[in-house]
């Protein structure tokens, strides 16, 4: 508006001017003013004009600015690199962090209306999510109206699978008639399961993954291509579109439908999924299906586990077990950033100082305020952008590498990118530093320069002092961000160290994992038939040369397998309740005989390979063949919960629930806990069975081999599982990588906030460092009056570094405070250690107290090194 005023006001002056020349010149006053306006052209073209030289003149400004800002920063490439260094890895890691928190917890999944998809979970007494039994899903579907496309799955491990090149182990999922529509996802090539393959009895179907069609040939259409899975022939109806592979990682989807379901209200088979129907809320529909799934506990008491029920959104079931550590990474970044924010405002007041005799030359010549910071924010601007680009640079590759080493337990990290929602908050992120920057270099130069002479260039003054307290001010921020970082990456290291330290009741080292399914028709025949090829396994791997002990169980601790566990029956003899009529006679009374434990089939030689120890009474041996007595081996959990105070040896159980074998089981043997699930969980109570005796739940089986070389014995170790049946797919890893995975998670962030802390740590010694350089330079003569009126240079030299230690300790303070603000964030990525743990903080505290009076000492020792004649000098 100033500028259209400025220039209607030079336009009216050269039209008085010309109209003066006519009328000098002869004219009456209304032709000359006629004539000159004629001569001079329309007002609105020539405002037009005006404008557009003035904005040519302002980009040819800008322009000059930025080439004279890029060679001020050339003629001072340490600042300069210093500088762009600080700002790039402070925007980068905040932008990666952002990238993965945006593609892993706030993105849409790829359905749908995604956001209306639900997880049905029943709830135990405890209020612990668990599967679903057939008949309360029944009840489900007909007493509730919020939901639609209510479906059930059933998570088949991975199955062995020929017809798809080599045979492999893949991930196997059942599915009932709704799954898909529920997902509204449908085959994209093929007409997927028809009703008439959806019912008990129908021939064998499926439906493929785009990459295991890939494996197949990739042919256009699905024209009866058939698969082995397991032990049955299926023919392929479908194949699904490239990248789904729901639940995560899965291959192959079977109807679920034709197999009869298990209609016991204590059966946790199921997996429920539903997507709510329009209009109605979550809130709603969780409130609808708690109030029936309670109605149903009151009509069926012990004869459901099921005390409560919810409803919960497919994204946050996916993402639950990372979502706090991720949110916690993100923060700890983003407190990175703020520290490279301080790190750099300081360097730039410091710039502003040893710039003072060039801002008092510009002045004295001529130069505008006003020109000054034009030009200081040029310089700026060519930090901001160099900087950012380096940001983004640092940021794709970091998201590369999260990509390729990121926990496990984080879905979809590898379409994980730095999309244009990134690339946004990296351009807010890097403005909102930029305008930071712009307001320190800009006040701190003009303050410098109008109240400094080139005569006081060296010469402490009230504006030094003033720039000293800003630049103290910041020294602390940045410690107290850098204290709550160090002490985040302290906690998260002694959780990870506590972990380590656990016992997980087995032998980690030495032993090799070799994971194989095996089938059979479900006839006594085909089982014992298996049995013997399983035993012919384990009696060649023996013979490999280097091998101490062999094993097997089917649910590897800390594993892939399928984690069975149920309730069994205790009994008084061996063929007690043997009988549905036997245990109906109880009534009542059979509570008191039911308990609880995992359900795991294992060979003679299992502990002796994991190195589990025995407590009482004996393993279970060769001799406990399929025609003796069936015997068990419990663990110390199940003892102490079931049996306190006594001795369970010789007790009888029947768990046949878990594989319809109601033959009664005698307890020969106690042994140690195992860790199962994961290194921290409390070892829960388990009862081994003999797999030679009771092996119909036994089609996957993992294979422990303990030698002293792993990895020398594994192509000894594929070769026998081959020898005996060639179309046995193999997996092979090692125990001590299976529980380097299983602490993947930890590491990770362990590594990620440890990185971010040493950055923050370097950058706030820089800035101390820096500080007490400024506070030495500026006090030089000082100092040198000082020693030549008899001060001691090492009296001088400690109050410098008091100083520093001063700084540091309000920054620590501030810092304790500021971690003790953000322990609920933390804490749940604890294990073994409190989120106010008394000796981390301190260490974290002393850490950085001592890193500062580090940086302190060493300009410090400048004044040592000095004599009072040269310091007066060079003051």
């Amino acid at each position: 508006m100033n500028r259209d005023r400025r220039v209607q006001e030079e336009i009216e002056f050269h039209i008085a001017q010309q109209t003066a020349k006519n009328i000098r010149a002869g004219m009456s006053p209304e032709d000359a003013q006629r004539d000159a306006r004629v001569r001079f052209g329309g007002r609105e073209g020539t405002r037009e004009a005006a404008k557009d030289a003035a904005i040519g003149a302002t980009l040819r400004d800008f322009v000059r600015d930025l080439r004279i800002a890029f060679r001020t920063l050339a003629r001072t490439p340490s600042f300069a690199v210093t500088a762009i260094l600080t700002f790039g890895l402070g925007l980068g890691a905040s932008t990666a962090m952002f990238a993965v928190v945006k593609g892993v917890l706030l993105d849409p999944l790829p359905y749908p209306d995604s956001s209306r998809i639900v997880r049905l979970y029943q709830l135990g007494a405890t209020g612990a999510r668990g599967n679903l039994s057939h008949p309360n899903f029944e009840d489900w579907t007909q007493g509730t109206h919020s939901f639609e496309h209510m479906t059930e799955m059933q998570i088949g491990g991975r199955l062995a699978v020929q017809g798809a090149g080599d045979p492999q182990l893949l991930a196997v999922t059942s599915v009932s008639r709704e799954f898909f529509a529920a997902l509204r996802v449908r085959p994209a090539r093929g007409p997927g399961f028809a009703d008439a393959d959806q019912h008990v009895g129908a021939a064998p179907v499926a439906l493929v993954s785009a990459a295991l069609w890939e494996r197949m040939g990739d042919r256009p259409q699905p024209a009866g291509e058939r698969l082995i899975v397991g032990s049955q022939t299926v023919t392929v109806v479908g194949v699904m579109p490239k990248g789904f592979d729901y639940p995560g990682g899965t291959a192959i989807w079977l109807p679920l439908d034709i197999n009869p379901r298990n209609t016991n209200r204590t059966a946790h088979n199921y997996q429920g999924l539903a997507r709510l129907r329009d209009g109605v809320t979550l809130e709603a529909a969780q409130s609808e299906i708690s109030a029936l799934s309670r109605r149903l506990k009151t009509q069926h008491g012990d004869a459901t586990w099921m005390s409560d029920a919810t409803a919960v959104p497919l994204l946050e079931v996916a993402t639950g077990g990372i979502k706090p550590a991720l949110q916690w990474l993100f923060l700890a970044s983003v407190l990175l950033l703020m520290v490279a924010l301080t790190n750099l405002s300081n360097l730039l007041v410091a710039r502003s100082v040893s710039r003072r005799s060039e801002f008092a030359v510009q002045l004295a010549i001529g130069a505008t305020p006003a020109r000054m910071t034009r030009q200081l924010l040029a310089e700026i601007m060519a930090l901001s952008v160099t900087g950012t680009a380096l940001g983004l640079a640092l940021a794709g590759a970091a998201v590369r590498v999260f990509a390729a080493i990121g926990p496990a337990a984080a879905p979809r990290l590898n379409a994980v990118s730095i999309d244009a929602m990134t690339l946004a908050f990296a351009a807010g992120a890097a403005l909102a530093v930029a305008v930071v920057l712009a307001l320190v270099a800009t006040v701190g130069a003009r303050v410098t320069a109008v109240s400094s002479s080139m005569a006081e260039s060296s010469r402490t003054s009230s504006s030094s002092r003033r720039q000293l307290l800003v630049r103290e001010a910041l020294i602390v921020t940045e410690i107290a961000l850098t204290v709550a970082l160090v002490a985040g990456a302290g906690l998260l290291g002694r959780s990870l160290a506590a972990v380590l330290t656990i016992d997980p009741g087995y032998r980690v080292d030495d032993a090799l994992i070799a994971e194989v399914t095996t089938t059979d028709d479900g006839t006594s025949a085909s089982v014992t038939r298996r049995v013997l090829r399983v035993q012919e396994m384990l009696e060649g791997m023996s013979r490999v040369p280097g091998v101490e002990a062999v094993g097997l169980i089917n649910s590897f601790p800390l594993g892939r397998g399928n984690f069975s566990n149920g309730q069994f029956l205790e009994m008084t003899r061996v063929d007690e309740l043997a009988t549905p009529e036997q245990r109906q006679a109880l009534g009542p009374a059979l509570k008191a005989r039911q308990g609880q434990a995992a359900y795991r089939l294992v060979s003679p030689g299992y502990f002796k390979a994991m190195g589990i120890p025995l407590i009482k009474g004996r393993f279970i041996e060769d001799g406990d063949a399929p025609g003796a007595s069936h015997v068990a081996v419990i663990s110390q959990s199940l003892a102490d919960a079931r049996w306190p105070d006594q001795d369970p040896i010789g007790r009888y159980v029947q768990f046949g629930n878990m594989d319809g074998d109601s033959t009664g089981i005698r307890i020969v043997g106690v042994v140690g806990d195992v860790r199962e699930l994961t290194p921290e969980a409390v070892p829960g109570p388990m009862l081994y069975v003999a797999f030679a005796q009771r092996p119909r739940q036994g089609s996957t089986l993992t294979f422990i081999v303990r030698g002293p070389a792993p990895s020398q014995i594994s192509q000894d170790v594929i070769r026998t599982v081959r020898q005996v049946d060639p179309a046995v797919p193999v997996e092979i890893r090692t125990v001590a990588d299976t529980f380097d995975r299983a602490t993947g998670n930890r590491r990770f962030n362990f590594w990620l906030i440890g990185a971010f802390s040493l950055i923050a740590l370097v950058l706030a010694v820089i800035g101390v460092y820096g500080l007490m350089s400024f506070t030495v330079a500026q006090r030089t003569r000082e100092m040198g009056i000082r020693m030549a009126l008899g001060a001691a240079p090492g009296g001088l030299a400690a109050r410098i570094v008091r100083r520093g230690a001063g700084l540091a300790c309000i920054g620590v303070v501030a810092g304790l405070v500021l971690s003790l603000a953000l322990t609920n964030l933390v804490k749940s990525l604890l294990f073994g250690v409190v989120a106010t743990d008394v000796l981390t903080l301190a260490g974290g505290a002393c850490l950085v107290t001592m890193a500062a009076v580090a940086a302190s000492y060493v300009p410090a020792r400048r004044i040592l090194r000095q004599s009072p004649a040269l310091t007066l000098r060079n003051g």
